[in-house]
């Protein structure tokens, strides 16, 4: 490996104190961060901009926004197995990397992005044409089920490029380089930025545009996603030659990736339900649940840019069999992100209804909303421990873990708890944010419980 490979490396293993190396690897993915919200945040204050009504006589931009609103969960099931699979390369290949043996580190990372392009693909068709018959499920009609069938089946042909990113992302923080794989978003999201507002209002098209300018600035970084992986100096390579799948590589890799995949996707079937549960009460209140959750991301990329560090620096110390620091890194982890999360809601909650009138005129959505943000921020530092909790898993491989307490949080706690309020209470949309903050303090409590029975034990082989 070059010399910038082995000063990350360096870093991560044996460089004090740690929390400072988390928040040096950790600013360009917070950066990134920044950028994707910010993408977020561009979509749907353009779409919040679209003149008009519906013919059922709803504004055509609460209808937009209610309608992307309901495919994210859908398309959050597929992109759930690309996810797992970064999980998997960055906790084996960070693993391999600790340990020194950059060959066996390389090898998985041939096999990482082999599996994930196939899956890519394969996705593509199904999103394509389970769309419309998913949405009908969820209670989707009129103009919000229009929009969002178009939505969805646009933005399904982004995925191959979406799953190659995640294994591009995942061979490069392994190592420790957290700045390329910002380059490459930096440059797709800009692009996107500029792409929406012309794409959405001035060409007139809409959630049409919306979807395209997302897939179009995906097609521009592809090129220079596979240069980077075939052509870097800066850190582990791929070659593309079947000859490298190897079939022992693979099972690990799905060992590890499955579970961490799985509990997303249950994890986003169960927001699907949420979804549909939010969309019985209007599209006001489904417009709102997409806006606070855009808003309150703010709050949240500076604590997923630290948790994802903290996954390296698991990994690598795991195979450096350097186990105390592995745990000190996740202490450390937890105090830096939940100091982030209240320095965040301060400043965040007193400014969240002039936010919300960025991405809408609508009173009603402006209403909901502002009281969305509201609770959903107070329980902002329960979700930073469930974030490093789950990093603390993913990194070591644990990944079982993260799967129970994902479904814990969902399935076990939120749904239930929501239907019980809306069954035995009146209080409507209320009802869900009281759910949702609640399950989020109880599975801060699963997560520790769970952390204490990691073993940190190395997931490598002797031989492979």
């Amino acid at each position: 490996m070059n010399t910038k490979v082995d000063d990350r490396t360096q870093l991560i293993l044996y460089k004090n104190p740690i929390w400072k190396g988390l928040l040096y690897l950790s600013f360009p993915v917070f950066l990134v961060n920044v950028l994707k919200t910010l993408h977020d945040i561009v979509d749907g204050i353009f779409l919040g901009m679209v003149d008009g009504v519906t013919d059922a006589g709803t504004s055509l931009a609460t209808s937009m926004q209610s309608a992307v609103a309901l495919t994210w969960p859908i398309f959050f099931i597929f992109i759930s197995f690309g996810m797992g699979l970064s999980v998997a390369g960055n906790a084996l290949i960070g693993q391999y990397v600790g340990k020194g043996d950059y060959d066996t580190a390389k090898r998985y990372s041939n096999n990482t992005v082999y599996i994930s392009i196939f899956l890519g693909f394969l996705f593509t068709a199904v999103v394509y044409f389970t769309a419309p018959y998913i949405l009908k499920l969820m209670g989707a009609e009129g103009s919000d089920l229009t929009f969002a069938i178009t939505y969805l089946r646009i933005r399904s042909f982004e995925l191959p490029i979406l799953f190659l990113m995640y294994s591009f992302e995942a061979v490069r923080r392994a190592t420790g380089d957290t700045t390329t794989p910002v380059i490459v978003n930096a440059i797709g999201i800009a692009l996107n930025i500029v792409l929406t507002p012309i794409m959405v209002l001035k060409l007139n098209m809409g959630v049409t545009g919306a979807a395209l300018s997302t897939v179009t600035a995906h097609l521009v970084i592809l090129p220079i996603i596979i240069f980077f992986l075939l052509k870097s100096k800066k850190s582990l390579t791929v070659n593309f030659n079947i000859k490298q799948l190897n079939k022992t590589i693979i099972g690990d890799i799905f060992n590890i990736g499955i579970p961490a995949s799985t509990g997303q996707s249950i994890q986003a079937v169960g927001f699907v339900i949420l979804n549909s549960l939010i969309y019985a009460y209007g599209t006001s209140v489904s417009a709102a649940f997409y806006i606070g959750n855009r808003i309150s991301s703010l709050v949240m990329f500076p604590v997923s840019a630290v948790s994802s560090i903290v996954a390296i620096y698991i990994a690598q110390n795991v195979g450096a069999q350097n186990i105390p620091r592995a745990k000190k890194s996740v202490r450390e982890g937890i105090i830096i992100s939940v100091i982030m999360m209240i320095v965040g809601i301060i400043i965040l909650l007193p400014f969240s209804e002039s936010i919300v009138h960025l991405f809408s005129k609508d009173s009603d959505t402006i209403k909901h909303a502002t009281t969305y943000v509201f609770w959903i921020g107070i329980g902002l530092p329960l979700m930073a421990l469930f974030q490093v909790y789950l990093s603390a898993f993913q990194g070591s491989g644990e990944t079982k873990k993260s799967f129970i307490l994902a479904i814990t949080r969902l399935w076990i706690l939120r749904l239930p708890m929501i239907l019980l309020v809306n069954k035995y209470t009146d209080l409507g949309p209320m009802g869900i944010w009281y759910a949702m903050l609640a399950s989020n303090a109880l599975a801060a409590l699963v997560g520790a419980f769970l952390y204490s029975k990691v073993k940190f034990l190395p997931k490598t082989r002797k031989e492979v």
